[in-house]
């Protein structure tokens, strides 16, 4: 029995130090020490702050360290934050902050230590919008407010050329994608360090990231970024449309910019959002400006298909429409031509899916006879309550300009 006493005494006091060792006092000072940097945007004595096994998402160190100092760069406008919860667990010592924006908006913040008073986790903003922050945005030289991209199709979809490090490389422009990754087939994993886990989500599947890739130089047409990191992974699967594709230009680098598509023209045209309607009137183009919601990276709209009201998403990167897998069971008179397809895309493998054709209403518009894909959408509609895409069908059909900034596209004649 004295044994079993002194083997807990032992125990408690190891709980005991192990709880004193975890600060609250301390942690809180290093938690606001990196909101003081969010909020200057500037990530200066950061890394001392950080545990060996920080990690951003399934990112871990040295990476995941850079991904939060990008982040940090581009945080919004910071006006003040508040302590609002401590937790502990198994895990470690979390602390939560509600930090406001300039505009009143609120937003958490968590930050988890170890015992000894390092982060292993910041999260400032969810993992999506992190994400999305953790991919520098392109700029442009001063006084520049337009620049024309040539663009190819291959298998319906938008293919540019961007130059990487001098080289000339073909890049899916791809709204549908938070960010740029670029094809481990083509690019070295440059950068030490690991890391796993989901490099994005797609149509079929879940994508792996399988490294960084550090980059010099990128450029469009003029619109450029400078000596950052990418993630990389093999997008084998997107060379079906017979062209090598060395990447995938995703939203973070041009969402500043107003992006009309005009297929016809075989063009992309990126506007500054504040000389755009002076630009059209000067075009002579006839518009008219459809209201949506951004959710995530994603811009909404309401829609008919069919008649049945839904949520569709822009995705310059849908080959087809696309729509939940039993869409034609609950909607049999919608969709004509039913027949068995496979699908491809950003994800492991392919996935058997069932094609039809559907009438798409948007903005009092009405587009016929597009080419729709009926397949697993659920990720969209549990997380953000979208019910599919729409993308290439429609621009195939009609010139449309998508503006992030005041979350609207315009349909142009």
């Amino acid at each position: 029995m004295k044994i079993w006493r002194l083997a807990f005494a032992m125990f408690a006091t190891t709980v005991t130090l192990v709880g004193q060792a975890q600060d609250v006092n301390t942690c809180q000072s290093i938690a606001e020490r990196i909101l003081t940097a969010a909020q200057n945007h500037s990530s200066d004595g950061i890394d001392e702050l950080l545990a060996p096994e920080f990690h951003f998402s399934a990112i871990k160190q040295p990476i995941a360290g850079k991904v939060l100092k990008q982040i940090i760069a581009q945080m919004p406008t910071i006006t003040g934050w508040k302590r609002s919860n401590v937790e502990r667990d198994s895990t470690g010592l979390t602390l939560r902050y509600i930090w406001t924006e300039s505009d009143s908006t609120t937003t958490e913040a968590t930050f988890l230590f170890n015992a000894d008073n390092m982060v292993v986790e910041a999260n400032l903003l969810n993992a999506e919008v992190s994400i999305r922050r953790a991919t520098p945005t392109a700029s442009v030289p001063s006084g520049v407010n337009i620049a024309r991209v040539p663009i190819e199709r291959h298998g319906g979809l938008p293919i540019v050329t961007v130059t990487i490090d001098g080289k000339p490389c073909n890049m899916f422009f791809d709204t549908g994608a938070p960010g740029v990754i670029l094809n481990s087939k083509y690019f070295d994993h440059n950068i030490d360090g690991e890391v796993m886990g989901g490099g994005g989500r797609g149509a079929v599947g879940k994508g792996a990231a399988s490294g960084m890739h550090h980059v010099e130089s990128m450029d469009m047409g003029g619109i450029s970024l400078t000596d950052t990191d990418i993630m990389l992974s093999d997008l084998s699967n997107l060379e079906t449309v017979g062209v090598e594709v060395h990447g995938i230009l995703g939203q973070s680098y041009y969402k500043d910019f107003d992006v009309l598509f005009d297929f016809k023209g075989s063009e992309i045209v990126l506007l500054n959002p504040d000389t755009t309607h002076q630009w059209l009137l000067s075009e002579g183009y006839h518009c008219q400006t459809v209201n949506g919601v951004m959710k995530g990276h994603l811009l909404t709209f309401d829609c008919q298909v069919g008649g049945v009201s839904v949520v569709l998403a822009f995705d310059s990167g849908a080959q087809t429409n696309l729509l939940a897998s039993d869409w034609p069971q609950l909607h049999p008179s919608s969709v004509k031509g039913i027949k068995k397809a496979h699908l491809t895309g950003y994800g492991e493998g392919r996935a058997s899916v069932t094609k039809g054709k559907t009438t798409l209403l948007l903005g009092g518009r009405t587009f016929k006879k597009l080419q729709t894909t009926f397949s697993e959408v659920s990720h969209f509609k549990e997380s953000k309550g979208i019910d599919g895409l729409f993308g290439c069908e429609v621009l195939s059909k009609q010139k449309i300009l998508i503006s992030y900034k005041r979350q609207e596209l315009i349909l142009i004649d």
